[in-house]
């Protein structure tokens, strides 16, 4: 069985590498990081240990020219990318009347603008051979919206609608496009932005008493890029341990 291409963006901590570790030794993994070298290359020998088929590559995927250059990189070392999960994203707590515009553009960037830009770029190739996936990480904030968060929350709700629109637009094509929204998720992003004392009250919120793990978003991610989930698209998944 040939192995397919993962590409992985913001992958060098938190929920991407956990992804990355999930899908190892299965895929050809590409991850991307922008700041965290340390963190991606430490990632990269670990993941070498049992998959050689593996790269980390630098870039800003934001910006269009270097989404070019992460691609470039892919498909120069192995040929396509099959699987892109968009994962890179940032976070700003904060009322909106003390965040500046600048702040503003720069999370948009960073969560939207990756997603269309990374999007696009795979769909090159993805079209020609008339199959992919494309995972977008957004957030439940994206549909119920969070205070304190409301820059993030309109950039996750862009995601969510981003990803009903372009899996209608490729379903003709055999491409398959959905978003996996979590809830509260014990990463170091959470860990920056809030105390002990607040993530205490926020644990009270959730359904199970506990926030989810990276590892359990990743196992998510893995059955949708599977074939398995070939029946699904264009849909957002909530994973955030409440009581529905």
């Amino acid at each position: 069985m040939v192995m397919k291409t993962v590409l992985i963006t913001g992958s060098s901590r938190g929920i991407g590498a956990a992804i990355a570790k999930k899908l190892n030794p299965e895929y050809k993994l590409v991850i991307s990081y922008h700041n965290s070298e340390e963190a991606a290359l430490q990632l990269l020998s670990e993941l070498r240990k049992t998959n050689p088929l593996t790269i980390a590559v630098k870039a800003d995927v934001s910006r269009e020219e270097e989404v070019d250059y992460l691609f470039y990189v892919a498909e120069k070392n192995f040929g396509h990318v099959d699987i892109l999960i968009n994962n890179a994203g940032i976070s700003h707590y904060s009322l909106l009347q003390d965040m500046s515009f600048d702040k503003w553009q720069e999370i948009i960037a960073t969560n939207l603008n990756s997603v269309f830009l990374s999007s696009k770029r795979a769909l090159s190739h993805m079209l020609a051979r008339h199959e992919g996936v494309i995972i977008n990480i957004s957030s439940i904030w994206g549909e119920t919206g969070a205070s304190m968060e409301t820059c993030y929350s309109a950039s996750k709700g862009g995601v969510n609608a981003l990803t009903k629109a372009l899996a209608y637009e490729l379903a003709p094509s055999g491409i398959r496009v959905n978003a996996v929204a979590p809830g509260i998720v014990d990463t170091d992003m959470m860990r920056k932005d809030f105390s002990t004392e607040e993530l205490d009250t926020l644990k009270e919120d959730v359904g199970v008493c506990r926030f989810a793990k990276p590892e359990e978003i990743a196992s998510l991610v893995k059955y949708l890029i599977s074939d398995e989930a070939g029946y699904i698209t264009g849909d957002i998944i909530p994973i955030d341990g409440r009581f529905r």
